[in-house]
């Protein structure tokens, strides 16, 4: 007996979320005891037993996985192992390789411990890294569309939904999912032989590329199988079914405006080529057409509520019917089973209706959460097929309509990544004269990556020239939006504030602007567009507030006062064969005098006063290269291309390195927990191997020690003077780690001073190799 189910029950979903402004820098892999290479080290004395901790001391840092360090009483030891040879690299340590100098009474000894304390965490940079001053609009990411991805079949959008948006321009997306179910009794029930048990999954793959700002190309390749076990007699088709290869490429077109970017409305039009069973040549061709409507309630809502509204509507011409002779296949529970296995389905008009929930998590908007929602239903428009009627089914209350919900999950977990999942839980199915059944659930699963070749733009706040009066303490803000007189934002335009800031600031690609922050009391706002119309207002700051006013600029102003001018510098950076280098410039010029990191592609984009600047470029393993540069006002206001010259390596016999670890040939002393006046010949060695192989980009310094004393004390605040030394010798902050392990892993016993000597040990470990 043939069964088709008309309806499931809906569970209803409720999601929440608490947006959790919080960023850190991710931490270095685990320390793995038996990896890296032991540099010999001489111990020179410790604090005394019973002695108090220096309160102004920094926390411990680098642990011991296991968390479980001793605080013992610390002790010397013997100096008679210092004439042991340094192990080689890759060597194990010899019994006597380290030793004990006990310098603790000399003048250097405490004092210079105190004076090297240092937190490890914190890079030399971390100062003067300017803040990025993050876009107003909903949507944008630091001056960047919201990273988003394609929908399953389709462009840019949810699962079923296709969105009224392209992304950013010249942006590329990939996506791969999968969905599955399995239900017993789906198409075959018999009281004879009981039901079937059907088990379908499907995969696809799905490119999109977004050449225009209104214009998305996408493609996608799917496969399915479908399996179908049951105990009839008389069947006529494979227990399983194969669609191999089927393949759409469609085009879109969609047009953001009102508000920002509110309102967006669109088309898309695909043509599909299936491939059938057990083949890969295209043997039929699909096309569909479809209006696309977007509302996004985040434009429209001074708080950004993060509410879409999205619907299409349209038309598919099916020809998978085709695929086969229908009429050939006698048996009808056969002929269903495979019309469903090989995705077969009519003509129709699609309808999808979604509301989703676009969350931006994280203190610069750097992760996305979007709860989603779908109704899909599809009207049959093709004759009714008689071959496909299953005589005594049971008749559906739509007979032409197939209806189904989806609940799902997105989130972008970092960069462009997404990771999604949800469920399609089928409402209604056809009479089988107008389309297959449909599923009872479904489950889905994908992945996604957006990538948007532009780089991020930091605008840099440039302080009032010296001459200026020193202000009032700095309280609130003035954000808002400038349009012409029609409502359309102004792009580009300059919003100065006369008195008290020295530089305008520019509105975004939607007309927003978010000024510096002054003292309390009226401000005098100046706005001026890319035509040159004038609009001046007042404003009234209020403390500890962000004051909205929104401008418009209606014709030009009869004052034609100056205003401060910027442009954008953009920077690109490679070496000799053409490779990006990740490197820092220091800026002067016009009021300013920071450093700026470039991106991982050696690109760097800044907004800056026009004028005439010098900048001094270094990088890790290059020469130091310093430049002149013309900022104009405008978007091309400065471009520079610089090739960088690798430094000549530098001769350090007693240094070598391979990807786990660098082997220290001489012996790295301390007085106290300070670096030994000894030792600074090696670690200057040390410095010019790394500042030498910027393939080394990640070292961890980890110093262990017996277990006398306080030796998580001990081992973190040297470890932290080998950093401080290497850092002040020109090595990046961020290439050293130190870390103190302690007692932890101990190479030999603690009863004997030789034992001793060989806990007390220094282990460079390679955390991150960039070589080949």
């Amino acid at each position: 007996m043939l069964r088709i189910s008309l309806g499931f029950v809906l569970a209803s979903l409720g999601i929440s979320g608490t947006a959790l402004a919080a960023a850190a820098q991710p931490s270095l892999p685990p320390e793995d005891p038996n990896a890296g290479a032991l540099a010999e080290e001489e111990e020179a004395g410790a604090p005394a037993p019973g002695e108090t901790p220096d309160p102004g001391a920094p926390p411990a840092l680098g642990e011991d996985p296991s968390g479980a360090l001793e605080d013992p009483a610390d002790e010397g030891a013997p100096a008679d192992a210092e004439a042991t040879e340094a192990t080689d690299l890759g060597e194990t340590a010899p019994e006597d390789s380290s030793e004990t100098e006990d310098l603790a009474d000399t003048p250097e000894g405490p004092e210079a411990s105190a004076s090297l304390d240092v937190d490890a965490s914190l890079g030399a940079d971390t100062e003067t890294e300017p803040e990025p001053v993050l876009d107003d609009s909903p949507d944008m990411v630091r001056g960047r569309r919201e990273p988003a991805v394609n929908s399953l079949r389709g462009g840019l959008g949810l699962y079923h939904t296709t969105l009224a948006d392209v992304g950013g321009r010249h942006s590329v997306r990939f996506r791969l999912h999968t969905d599955f179910f399995s239900k017993s009794g789906f198409i075959y029930d018999s009281s004879e032989f009981g039901p079937d048990k059907n088990t379908r999954f499907r995969g696809a793959i799905n490119l999109g590329y977004s050449p225009f700002k209104w214009g998305e190309v996408f493609f996608t390749v799917e496969s399915a199988v479908n399996k179908n076990a049951r105990d009839q007699p008389d069947r006529q088709d494979p227990v399983t079914n194969f669609a191999l290869g089927d393949m759409t490429l469609g085009l879109k077109g969609a047009h953001r405006f009102y508000k920002g970017g509110a309102i967006g409305l669109g088309g898309q039009m695909a043509l599909g080529l299936l491939a059938g069973a057990d083949r890969l040549a295209a043997s039929g061709v699909n096309f569909n057409i479809d209006a696309l409507f977007t509302l996004d309630i985040r434009h429209l809502t001074a708080s950004k509520f993060p509410f879409r509204f999205t619907t299409n509507i349209g038309w598919m011409l099916d020809n998978s019917t085709k695929l086969q002779d229908w009429a050939q296949q006698l048996e009808p529970t056969s002929r269903e089973i495979m019309r469903f296995g090989l995705g077969v389905n009519h003509s129709r008009v699609r309808m999808r209706y979604a509301v989703d929930f676009p969350f931006r998590l994280g203190k610069e908007r750097q992760f996305g959460l979007n709860p989603i929602v779908e109704l899909g239903w599809d009207v049959s428009t093709q004759e009714e097929l008689e071959v496909f009627g299953q005589p005594g089914a049971q008749a559906s209350p739509l007979p032409r309509s197939s209806l189904w919900t989806t609940i799902g999950l997105r989130a972008n977990v970092v960069s462009g990544l997404h990771l999604d999942a949800a469920i399609d839980i089928g409402m209604v199915s056809p009479n089988f004269e107008f389309g297959p059944p449909v599923a009872p659930y479904q489950v889905i699963l994908g992945l996604g990556w957006s990538i948007d070749p532009k780089p991020p733009v930091r605008k840099i706040k440039v302080p009032a020239p010296a001459e200026s009066t020193a202000p009032a303490v700095l309280d609130g803000r003035l954000t808002g939006r400038v349009t012409d007189a029609n409502g359309n934002p102004l792009v580009g335009a300059k919003v100065s504030f006369p008195g008290l800031a020295a530089n305008p600031i520019l509105t975004d690609e939607n007309g927003y602007y978010t000024s510096f922050r002054f003292p309390e009391g009226e401000v005098s706002v100046r706005v001026e567009s890319a035509d040159g119309q004038v609009a001046e207002e007042l404003a009234e700051v209020r403390e500890g507030e962000d004051t909205t006013l929104d401008i418009t600029v209606a014709e030009a102003s009869a004052e034609t006062a100056a205003a401060g001018t910027t442009g954008i510098m953009s920077g690109t950076f490679v070496d000799d064969a053409g490779n990006p280098v990740k490197v820092s410039m220091m800026v002067v010029g016009q009021g300013v005098q920071e450093p700026f990191d470039s991106s991982e592609d050696g690109q760097i984009v800044l907004e800056l006063p026009t004028g005439s600047y010098e900048g001094t470029i270094t990088a890790a393993g290059f020469s130091e290269k310093k430049i002149t540069f013309e900022v104009a006002e405008g978007d091309q206001g400065a471009t520079v291309q610089e090739t960088l010259t690798k430094l000549a390596p530098v001769d350090t016999p007693n240094i070598k390195g391979n990807k786990r670890r660098i082997s220290v040939k001489k012996k790295i002393r301390y007085k106290g927990n300070a670096v030994s006046d000894k030792s600074h010949a090696i670690l200057d060695e040390l410095a010019a191997f790394l500042n030498g192989h910027p393939e080394y980009a990640q070292v961890e310094i980890a110093v262990y020690s017996d277990d006398r004393g306080n030796p998580k004390k001990k081992t973190s605040e040297r470890a932290d003077a080998v950093r401080t030394y290497l850092v002040d010798k020109g090595v990046s902050p961020d290439r050293v780690e130190a870390k103190g392990y302690g007692d932890k892993n101990p190479v030999a016993v603690n009863m004997t001073a030789s034992g001793r000597a060989k806990n007390n040990r220094t282990v460079l470990k390679v955390t991150k190799y960039t070589g080949e």
